[in-house]
């Protein structure tokens, strides 16, 4: 690649340096590298566990494959023990599903080993030079100078401290800032890094009874364990104590291999397992550090043509292995951006407005998420240190209770907003849950529009009371159905109102009306009111089976929306028109976060997708149809409405069962079957659910659109809509067609609702394109042409779609 006309000199040939380092050597960015001691990857006694977010940009710099190579053991298990060394929690199959989730694994090496990999990445190795220790920065605008300790000159467009906590650079960039512009740094923050916690760090070989591809977290109270293994024989560890107050600054202490020791004493006898005391660990240990752990983000990480990253910009607690992957990421925000404003001024030398402003993009990119995750990682070590007695209680008894999906959730949170480099090519490694940099846009909460759907669901439920409740009792249609009731004759036919059902009277004084108000309809002379309770039926059939699916999908485990069954049986007595807005409502606030929309989680078990169909042809097609058979008995036919009424919750309760027949059957098929089975997916069964509902319901739509065109009889208008609900009705049927006009009518407009906050939805997570206006176009145009329980099926098909996880990507 042509060199372009900029050099970067970094100072400290540590993760965050040599990063840099290989990124900009990829891109033809001149640069130098000067590391303090005299070679580039001394052993230190650290190990360093490389996590998605981090082996993600290492792919694209062409060092994932060494990396876990080296690694040999990714982390496949995770146990949480208590002090006896017991274990109380674990995920067993961690390894698996972080990278079928996220695409990498977790591992654990020296940490001079992943700077070794880095190093021999680059292909100049003469510009990384050892024994370069810097003590001195000049801005000699246009451009920056470097003194190291040697007396040797380094000049450059920029500098970068990738030199730890106490990092040399910084400490000039402040020193710069504080001659040119004092205001700029807080001088509170000489002071400000806070250190709750110190730790002994060690690599130790040999110690039987530690398994390989393990990450053990042992909690004791104020102290704590964290041990991974390593590749070969090598065992890490993490003995984290706390320092009884937090210290700041040059309070923090600093400890001697006396200190140490006497630590190492006061736990020798310590159980890291059943089987394995800290005294094993210690005695074959070929390395070890004592230090304090501070953490900290820093609120200035540069000034003109100085900045710092890593460690010396945002330093983590170990807990959480996020210190170095984050280091990368940071190098690579500045890789990105700083290649960008090198492409837009290819005819001249940045600025030193250019460069602050590369560098402001970094820190306000960056920024935000290193500090939720320094904060996260703190909450961690104080949770597993117990430092109270709420947490001890908690890491004790509740922390065994935690659903496994809840740790799942977390890790979105963690990785899926990780960055990667935007100039070079992303490695395919299959993933079910994409990165945010692989989405159409970052997803973003709903925010106060949030606020207002919650609102508009709740004003919909309000009014569809009022025109269905209120209504009835201001038309007298109330007053009619108690007449029925009493005198046990439908007046208008003089037919004998059937009193006995099921032989449970309260259930059979509710089957009375129901049957009432349904018969006084399917037998009607009036072709409206025949044509209005076909097409309301049709709209109804896909929201069946939508409620359905959303309860039995996973992730709505837990939730009011996982109990479809209710919903239909309330559905059924008050109106859907009343309980649709309530249930979206309620379906809104389930998914009201990012991670709801995480594919893993949204997808259905296969035999689950399979029965839907089935479920809502037996349970609510077949019952739908038989209601508008020619009965000549009136009580078979009453009998008949009163047995359709459970039909919406029969749906759900025969999924459950088809379900259990078809994994049953799955289970009895042979080797061959059962590895296709396995293969198959959700996605296709449910796709062909939304097709059959939404084609039926299309159907009833264009056939009740069209016949009332060409018929004289009736109108659309007069079918659909009731231009006065409150007006005196002359007889029962009068009023049951007013009252389902109306709840069709509410149940439409919840359905148009739901669509626009599925559309929104699914833009704001950045897994469509498709913006607000246009989705409301497409809506309004689906209502006119196919009606509102295809339009719903037909978003729900698409959403579907979105959620299956690859589609999602560009």
């Amino acid at each position: 690649m042509t060199a372009k006309p900029f050099k970067v000199i970094i100072a400290g040939g540590s993760i965050a340096g040599l990063s840099l380092a290989l990124m900009l050597e990829k891109n033809g960015i001149d640069f130098v590298v000067l590391e303090a001691y005299p070679s580039i990857a001394p052993q230190a006694g650290a190990s360093i566990g490389v996590l998605p977010n981090g082996l993600r940009i290492l792919d694209q710099l062409g060092c994932c494959d060494e990396v876990v190579a080296m690694a040999e053991y990714p982390v496949e298990k995770v146990i949480f023990r208590n002090s006896a060394g017991q274990p109380f929690w674990s995920l067993e199959d961690f390894g698996r599903d972080m990278v079928d989730r996220h695409g990498y694994p977790v591992v654990f090496l020296d940490r001079r080993m992943l700077i070794q990999i880095l190093y021999d990445k680059i292909e100049d190795k003469s510009k990384v030079l050892t024994s370069e220790r810097v003590v001195a920065i000049e801005n000699a605008l246009p451009h920056v100078t470097v003194t190291t300790q040697m007396g040797n000159s380094y000049t450059g467009d920029i500098v970068v401290g990738a030199d730890g906590i106490h990092s040399t650079v910084r400490k000039q960039m402040w020193q710069e800032a504080q001659r040119t512009d004092p205001t700029w740094i807080d001088p509170s923050e000489r002071n400000a890094p806070p250190a709750t916690y110190a730790c002994i760090f060690g690599i130790s070989r040999g110690v039987p009874g530690i398994e390989k591809g393990t990450l053990n977290s042992v909690l004791n109270e104020h102290t704590s364990y964290f041990i991974p293994s390593g590749p070969g024989d090598r065992t890490y560890w993490f003995l984290v104590r706390n320092l009884g107050k937090t210290m700041h600054g040059s309070d923090i202490p600093r400890f001697t291999k006396q200190e140490e020791e006497a630590m190492v004493k006061e736990h020798w006898d310590d159980y890291v397992t059943p089987t394995v005391r800290f005294s094993e660990l210690y005695k074959n240990k070929i390395s070890s550090v004592y230090t304090s752990l501070p953490e900290y983000v820093y609120k200035k990480w540069y000034f003109q043509r100085i900045m710092t990253i890593g460690d010396a910009s945002h330093k983590f607690e170990p807990i959480t292995g996020q210190g170095g992957n984050n280091a990368i990421e940071t190098a690579a925000s500045l890789t990105n951006y700083l290649i960008s404003t090198l492409n837009s001024n290819t005819l001249q030398l940045l600025s030193t407005e250019q460069i602050s402003s590369v560098f402001e993009k970094v820190q306000k990119q960056r920024h935000g998420r290193v500090w939720d995750l320094v904060k996260a990682s703190h909450t961690r070590q104080r949770l597993e240190c117990m430092e109270t007695p709420a947490l001890k209680f908690v890491a004790k008894y509740v922390l065994p209770l935690i659903p496994k999906q809840a740790l799942k959730d977390k890790w979105i949170k963690t990785y899926c907003p990780a960055i990667s480099l935007s100039m070079l090519p992303q490695p395919s490694r299959p993933m079910q849950i994409p990165y945010h940099d692989e989405l159409f846009r970052a997803p973003v909460s709903r925010g106060w529009p949030g606020l207002m759907v919650y609102a508009a669901y709740i004003s919909l439920a309000w009014l569809a009371f009022q025109l269905l409740f209120v209504a009835m009792e201001g038309n007298g249609t109330r007053d009619l159905i108690r007449d029925v009731i009493v005198r046990r004759v439908m007046t208008e036919k003089e037919v004998p109102l059937r009193q006995n059902y099921t032989g449970w009277q309260g259930i059979d004084r509710i089957l009375r009306v129901l049957a009432a108000m349904f018969f006084s309809t399917v037998t009607s002379s009036s072709p409206q009111q025949i044509v209005q309770i076909f097409y309301f039926l049709s709209v109804v059939l896909p929201l069946v089976t939508i409620f359905t699916v959303e309860g039995f999908r996973p992730k709505n485990k837990w939730t009011l929306l996982a109990v479809p069954s209710l919903w239909a049986t309330l559905c059924q007595l008050r109106g859907i028109g009343f309980i649709a807005p309530l249930y979206f409502l309620t379906g809104a606030f389930v998914s009201r976060s990012i991670e709801y929309y995480s594919p893993p989680f949204t997808a259905l078990p296969v035999a689950t997708a399979k029965a839907i169909l089935p479920a809502a042809i037996f349970g609510f097609i077949i019952p739908s149809m038989l209601l508008f058979f020619p009965y000549n008995d009136a009580d078979i036919h009453q009998v008949v409405i009163a047995f359709w009424q459970p039909a919406p919750v029969l749906v759900p309760i025969l999924t459950g069962v088809f379900s259990y027949l078809i994994q049953s059957q799955i289970g009895n098929s042979n080797n061959d079957g059962s590895k296709q089975m396995k293969e198959e997916t959700d996605l296709s069964h449910l796709k062909t659910v939304y097709k059959a509902t939404g084609i039926i319901s299309a159907c009833f739509h264009i056939f009740t659109a069209v016949g009332c065109m060409v018929s004289n009889d009736i109108s659309l208008t007069n079918v659909l809509l009731r231009k006065d609900s409150f007006a005196p009705i002359s007889n029962l049927g009068d009023g049951v067609f007013v009252f389902f006009q109306n709840d069709c009518l509410m149940t439409a407009v919840a359905v148009f609702l739901c669509c626009m906050v599925a559309i929104r939805d699914l833009y704001r997570v950045g897994l469509s394109n498709v913006t607000l206006l246009g989705g409301m176009g497409a809506v309004v145009a689906g209502f006119g042409f196919v009606g509102p329980g295809a339009t719903a099926a037909a978003v729900w098909y698409w959403r579907e779609h979105l959620l299956g996880g690859k589609d999602a990507r560009r």
